[in-house]
């Protein structure tokens, strides 16, 4: 209680006293007792992130790779090093990040997981390091991320020609066949590794585009546009349309390649064409949120509000439960605030949670409860709290407590201020 009273001695200290929690909790032997097993370690790493302080978090996180081999303790790890790299980008210490992330996978050997380089591959494109990320690019450990991360990357410097090539054939399993012939050949199994061999030649046939997912199809049909080239961009639609209509692929890869035209006549002001691509559309063939969401995004990005309000109407009381997710309620209460509909959004989280979102994620509440603290709204973020602290699936996060405090501060209600810091202690 001593540390509660210390920290909300004035709401104008308040952030400076909050800042100096992390030097009292780095005095904290516990905090230094060199516990490296995996769950001990995330929850450390996770703790000193959410106060900000990236230097310990990254020290302790060296200690990953001492960790054991059971599944669940790579589990553990993969969670550790992608938080703390993913942290450190995200402040923009991109040296930091950097470092940690070779000290991790290169000196400590710790496990590959498939997409385990995707941040610092986004690192390097966002500083403008194609040809770096292209060097640390390895197919065998790529993911669906990765893959729109290099199309895209290859798309936005104007080098179509090489995405196209590399992701029309079928890479990723083209080098898990090369590694197959080299390991049956050690084996002496000759004639076994010719036949692995020959696998992977066949995959690596540029002839035709077997290997796209639905977003590296949108970037790889993006540059075509781009390059005005819209009967070049039609024969890749029409190829994927025809693989989804085969294989069985759902409707909404079809609903993303059409959100590519969208996009693009809009970005060429030409917001008739724009809306008969929308036109097309099968909103009740939707059963997931992405593609929903990129519409979403889009109408609000060219002034088309009203349509935006419409598709999650539509989507909202579709009977499909998956077309919706936390980041479409997120848009849609961002929205309301900023158009200054706080009532609005309210009601929207209210109405989403009962229809489709049982459980949304912390981070809906967090957006909302602080947008609504912003705005002075202190009773109805409140309550969303409280249910947050109620809700046994879900509990506030260290961003959700330090908004509270901070408006129970700026209220003058330094009683509530310390009692919820109270609480936050005692749920870390």
């Amino acid at each position: 209680m001593f540390l509660c009273r210390r920290l909300v001695l004035t709401g104008s200290a308040y952030h400076n006293s909050f800042r100096s929690l992390s030097s009292v909790v780095k005095k904290d032997p516990s905090l230094y007792n060199l516990d490296y097993r995996p769950k001990a370690l995330q929850a450390r790493v996770d703790f000193l992130i959410g106060l900000g302080d990236l230097d310990t978090a990254a020290k302790h996180a060296r200690l990953a790779g001492k960790a054991s081999a059971g599944y669940e303790d790579l589990i553990c790890v993969k969670h550790t090093c992608q938080a703390i790299i993913g942290a450190l980008c995200e402040a923009k210490r991109y040296k930091d990040a950097l470092d940690l992330f070779h000290y991790l996978y290169r000196d400590s050997k710790v496990v590959r997981f498939d997409g385990y380089f995707n941040d610092i591959i986004r690192l390097h494109l966002d500083q403008g390091r194609l040809d770096d990320a292209l060097n640390l690019y390895d197919p065998s450990r790529a993911n669906v991320v990765t893959e729109s991360l290099i199309s895209k990357g290859l798309v936005d410097a104007g080098r179509l020609a090489e995405a196209m090539y590399l992701f029309k054939s079928s890479s990723s399993t083209s080098n898990m066949h090369m590694l197959l012939f080299e390991r049956t050949l050690l084996q002496g199994d000759v004639e076994k590794a010719n036949e692995e061999l020959r696998e992977a030649m066949d995959r690596l046939k540029p002839t035709k585009y077997t290997c796209m997912t639905s977003r590296v199809c949108m970037h790889l049909l993006e540059g075509v546009l781009r390059q005005g080239d819209v009967e070049k961009a039609n024969e890749v639609l029409g190829y994927q349309l025809g693989r989804a209509h085969v294989s069985g692929v759902g409707y909404d890869d079809v609903a993303i390649f059409r959100y590519t035209y969208m996009k693009y006549w809009f970005e060429q002001g030409k917001e008739e064409k724009a809306m008969d691509c929308y036109s097309l559309l099968e909103l009740g063939k939707l059963k997931e949120a992405p593609a929903v969401n990129a519409i979403l995004l889009l109408f609000l990005k060219y002034g088309k509000k009203n349509e935006a309000w419409s598709l999650l109407d539509q989507v909202l009381h579709s009977q499909e439960m998956h077309n919706m997710n936390d980041y479409t309620l997120n848009i849609m209460v961002t929205e309301c605030f900023k158009i200054g509909r706080f009532d609005r959004a309210i009601q929207i989280f209210h109405k989403v949670k009962a229809l489709k979102l049982k459980n949304p994620d912390v981070t809906c509440y967090r957006n909302i409860i602080t947008r609504l603290n912003r705005q002075g709204i202190l009773f109805e973020a409140e309550h969303l709290f409280e249910e947050m602290c109620s809700d046994r699936l879900i509990r506030p996060d260290v961003s959700t407590y330090t908004a509270m405090i901070s408006a129970y501060l700026k209220a003058g209600r330094t009683e509530d201020a310390c009692d919820s810091l109270t609480r936050w202690l005692m749920h870390f």
